[in-house]
C-alpha cells in the first residue's frame, strides 16, 4: 500500500480531544471527553478530518479500545465513478472489515464468497482526491489508515469473476470462448471440455460466450474440444493434503480420512441432478492411491441411500467405511485420456465424478 504523508489536520468544531496516558511502551491515546454536540460532528461525515492528536500517534502508537470502538460515517462507491452510498464502521476495524461493509452498502457482493479471500479491489481516496491503488494491506487498522493521509471515502472495483469448479478466477474479457476460458483458468482444452451447470452437452469450444460476473461452469476431462494442445501450470508434485487444502480455500466441503493406512477424499454435499437421483445432494468418497498424484485416481463410492429409479448404475460392491456404508462406482477414464499427473488432480476427478450422476462425458 502507497503511504501518504501523515496529516495533521483537525475539524475546529470537534469536542473529542486526545490525549497521552502512557510514557513507557508504545503510545497509547485515549478519549478524555464526548459530547454529544448540537452541531455536526467529526465522526458523522466523511469529509471532516480526523482529530489532531489521533493522527500525531505515529508508527508503533496504538489508540484505546474506546476510541477503536469509535464509530464514523463512511463514503462507498463501485469504482471509479459510482454514486457514494454512506456506511458506519469502527475506527478499530481492519481494512478488510471495511472493505466488506463498503461491499455491503454497495449492494454487491464480493467474490469469491466467504471464507474465501476476495478477488475484487478495495480502495481508498487520499486527501488529495486521488484514489490509491489497490491496498493489499487488509489488515491495517482504518485509524491508522486515516492517520497516514487516506480519507474516509473508499470504492469497491468489481471485477469480471467467474468459477470453473471450485476455482474462482478474472476473466480477461466479457466475451471468450470455452477453449479459451479453459486456458485462462489453467485446464488443457485437449483434455478438458466446458460445461454450463448440469448440463450434458458441452458448450461449443470456439463460440464466444458473453460471461457474466459470478457465472459458474464445470470443465470435466473427456477430450471432447480435440486435439489442440495449451499451455497450463505445471502439476504432478503437489501431496493430497495440499490439493484438500486448496480447494477448501476455494470453497469445496471435503475432508481427508486415513482407515488402516489407507486415504480417502470425502466430497460432502455434491449437487447432483434430482430426478432422476431420489436426492439433490450426496457425498461420494474418493481412495487416494499412496503413490498420488502420479498414481491417479480412479472410480468413486457412492452415499448408501441415494438412488435412480429404485437402484445404482454401475454398482460394483458395498464397502462399510468410516461407520457408513458405501456403493462402490465403475466410473473409470477413457483409455485414450488417461489420468495425467500434470492436468488432473482431486479437484478434476470430483468433477469427472459428477459426470457420472449427469450421465455426460466419459462411458467406460
Amino acid at each position: 500500500m502507497r503511504k501518504c504523508e501523515r496529516l495533521r489536520a483537525s475539524d475546529p468544531g470537534s469536542n473529542v480531544s486526545i490525549s497521552e496516558t502512557s510514557t513507557v511502551g508504545p503510545k497509547e491515546y485515549r478519549m478524555n471527553e464526548v459530547n454529544l454536540p448540537t452541531e455536526p460532528h467529526w465522526a458523522d461525515h466523511p469529509d471532516h478530518a480526523l482529530p489532531a492528536g489521533l493522527l500525531d500517534v505515529g508508527d508503533g502508537g496504538n489508540i484505546s479500545s474506546e476510541l477503536t470502538n469509535l464509530k464514523v460515517r463512511m463514503g462507498a462507491r463501485i469504482y471509479p465513478n459510482g454514486p457514494e452510498e454512506h456506511f458506519y464502521a469502527h475506527l478499530g476495524d481492519t481494512l478488510f472489515e471495511v472493505f466488506e461493509k463498503a461491499a455491503h452498502a454497495s449492494g454487491k457482493p464480493l467474490l469469491p464468497p466467504a471464507p474465501a479471500e476476495p478477488l475484487d479491489f478495495f480502495r481508498m481516496r487520499r486527501r488529495d482526491g486521488t484514489w490509491s491503488q489497490p491496498i493489499t494491506d487488509l489488515q491495517l487498522p482504518l485509524w491508522k489508515a486515516l492517520a497516514e493521509g487516506f480519507s474516509r471515502h473508499v470504492a469497491v472495483e468489481y471485477r469480471l469473476l467467474v468459477r470453473i469448479n471450485t476455482k474462482w478466477g478474472v476473466s480477461s474479457s466479457d466475451k471468450l470462448s470455452p477453449r479459451t476460458l479453459l486456458t485462462e483458468f489453467g485446464f488443457d482444452p485437449a483434455q478438458f471440455s466446458l460445461y454450463k451447470p448440469d448440463s450434458k452437452e458441452p458448450l461449443p469450444p470456439d463460440t464466444p460466450i458473453d460471461l457474466v460476473r459470478g457465472e459458474h461452469f464445470e470443465a470435466q476431462k473427456d477430450g471432447r474440444y480435440g486435439g489442440v494442445v495449451f499451455p497450463v501450470p505445471v502439476r504432478g508434485l503437489q501431496t493430497i493434503e495440499e490439493d484438500v487444502e486448496r480447494l477448501r480455500r476455494e470453497g469445496a466441503d471435503l475432508t481427508l480420512h486415513n482407515v488402516n493406512g489407507q486415504k480417502y477424499a470425502e466430497a460432502r454435499s455434491l449437487c447432483i441432478p434430482s430426478p432422476p437421483w431420489s436426492k439433490g445432494v450426496t457425498n461420494i468418497l474418493v481412495a487416494i492411491p499412496g503413490t498420488y498424484p502420479q498414481g491417479g485416481l480412479d472410480a468413486l463410492y457412492l452415499e448408501f441411500g441415494v438412488t435412480q429409479n429404485g437402484s445404482v448404475p454401475r454398482q460394483q460392491s458395498t464397502a462399510a467405511l468410516l461407520g457408513r456404508t458405501w456403493i462402490l462406482i465403475s466410473w473409470h477414464y477413457a483409455t485414450n485420456r488417461p489420468w495425467d499427473p500434470t492436468a488432473d488432480d482431486l479437484g478434476t476427478h470430483i468433477e469427472h465424478c459428477r459426470g457420472f450422476f449427469l450421465e455426460r462425458g466419459v462411458k467406460q
